[in-house]
């Protein structure tokens, strides 16, 4: 998931797979990076590599109460599950990219990039 412009965060957001179920009742995942094609969150239970996705803030910054900046579409390219921590996965933005001016996680500290050699 490296990307030029990477970041560790963290921020509470829905996730939901589109199924009437999943739309009603959405899951609660923590963000934990993100860069401008995709990102990883941790949530209890692991999604199927190719799943699309729905993810939302649960609290625009905006203060509206339905704020496409605040929308990410996406399809589940990996995870791992740990017994402890849930399951770690890794998320390919679809549609747009993520920009930290329009959508900015609450908490966000850049990645240094990886040293050469």
């Amino acid at each position: 998931m490296r990307n030029d412009e990477s970041f560790f965060c963290s921020d509470l957001i829905q996730v939901s797979t589109g199924s009437a179920a999943e739309v009603a009742n959405p899951k609660i995942a923590n963000l934990e990076q993100i860069n401008p094609a995709g990102c990883e969150l941790t949530m209890q239970e692991a999604l199927p590599v190719g799943t699309p996705v729905k993810m939302q803030r649960l609290e625009c910054p905006q203060n509206k109460p339905c704020c496409s900046d605040c929308i990410f579409f996406g399809v589940v390219r990996s995870h791992q599950t740990d017994p402890v921590l849930g399951s770690s996965m890794a998320v390919d933005f679809e549609g747009r990219q993520w920009s930290k001016r329009k959508w900015r996680p609450r908490y966000l500290v850049g990645v240094p990039p990886a040293s050469a050699g």
